[in-house]
């Protein structure tokens, strides 16, 4: 949760739907502004939490952070 919190919902909040690419864009951003040391895998925890956070997913954990609109695009609920 943690991960969307600092990193993934405010590089989307309010800004409509985006791909994948512009996601890792505006995480890589945000958490280079932050100070926050990515892993190697930040990637994968990006779409892990995506899905994690999403009612259409089977992965589904509350809360509902996102919006799954078709493969490879996602909007903040937010």
């Amino acid at each position: 949760m943690l991960f969307a919190d600092r990193l993934i919902v405010p590089a989307m909040i309010g800004r409509g739907e985006f791909t994948m690419p512009q996601i890792y864009k505006g995480v890589r951003r945000l958490a280079k502004r932050r100070g926050v040391k990515l892993s190697p895998y930040w990637r994968s925890t990006v779409r892990n939490t995506l899905q994690r956070h999403c009612k259409q997913s089977l992965k589904y954990r509350k809360p509902h952070y996102f919006h799954h609109v078709k493969r490879g695009v996602w909007e903040c609920r937010i």
